[in-house]
């Protein structure tokens, strides 16, 4: 099956999971063996089959209390029919745990959230377009209608269309980089999934967040920030150790980025009397003994934002 298979048939991901799992089941137990653990999952963790894919680490926990060494092997095979059913070539790995697997599949651009919606698809037209408005977002439609060949009402419905999709972003970006705002790349390892998608949750409200990865390795999140001085950076990248069932495995500290220099960033006009994240500045010692300049997002902040 080719990688686009199960977008084509409109497939959930989780229906995937689900009829993986139920051919595991048969081809190495039995039909009722499925139906006893199902029933057992639904009973003592209010877990349905369809949230499984949801609730992998106690799925494997159950799995492994039910069957012993059975379980292993179950999983081995729900991923290799997964990977199968995804068009995808499946390379057994020691460290790789089952949700490792499934996390490798999402992050390949196979498994998407909504397999029913295809990504939108950008002609040439939309590439002209976007050129005009990326060499300077300030032109205006005559500018643009003049340099893309197109009548201005084409333009504008090519921009509506375009920002309604969420494909075209036309925001002011800061120069950082002119600013002299130094940068860092921490590596994080999150095992639980609730717990990682917790930390996104949180990790994108912070104002120095500049993006966030997560790749299909052992180290499963990868945070670029910045700080206005190198003591705010340390200071911000140090809190992060707070987060519960998070492992802060490496850091690679830089100076001001190279390419982009700019970035959309949150800037907080009227500032609050707490940050993004529920922390309050003034609790906090390294604020308090001038090692961080606070967040930008409230009143106590101390520097150039």
């Amino acid at each position: 099956m080719s990688s686009r298979g199960a977008l084509k048939q409109k497939r959930s991901f989780e229906s995937l999971l689900s009829e993986s799992i139920n051919e595991s089941f048969t081809i190495l137990l039995d039909a009722s063996s499925l139906k006893s653990f199902l029933s057992y999952l639904q009973m003592n963790h209010k877990i349905q089959e369809k949230e499984i894919g949801q609730n992998l680490d106690i799925f494997s926990s159950e799995l492994k209390k039910l069957f012993g060494v059975n379980a292993s092997k179950i999983e081995k095979l729900v991923v290799a029919l997964l990977f199968s059913k995804l068009g995808l070539e499946y390379e057994e790995k020691d460290e790789f745990r089952l949700e490792d697997y499934l996390r490798a599949a999402r992050a390949h651009g196979v498994v998407h959230n909504d397999f029913n919606k295809a990504p939108p698809v950008l002609g040439e037209r939309d590439l002209r377009l976007v050129h005009a408005l990326g060499e300077d977002a300030r032109k205006t439609v005559t500018q643009i209608a003049k340099e893309t060949g197109f009548s201005r009402p084409t333009v504008t419905s090519m921009i509506d269309r375009l920002v309604k999709q969420n494909v075209l972003h036309i925001k002011a970006g800061l120069n950082i980089r002119e600013l002299g705002f130094p940068t860092a790349c921490i590596a994080l390892e999150c095992k639980l999934m609730d717990q990682r998608k917790e930390l996104v949750r949180s990790l994108a409200r912070c104002p120095r967040i500049l993006m966030i990865l997560e790749p299909s390795e052992k180290v499963n999140m990868m945070v670029f920030l910045y700080g206005e001085d190198q003591i705010t950076l340390k200071s911000t990248i140090e809190s992060f150790r707070h987060f519960s069932g998070v492992s802060l495995v490496d850091i690679f500290h830089s100076g001001p980025p190279q390419v982009p220099a700019s970035f959309n960033l949150p800037l907080f006009v009227e500032k609050s009397s707490t940050t993004p994240c529920g922390r309050a500045c003034v609790d906090c010692v390294n604020y308090r003994t001038n090692e961080c300049m606070g967040c930008p997002a409230v009143r106590e902040y101390r520097g150039p934002l």
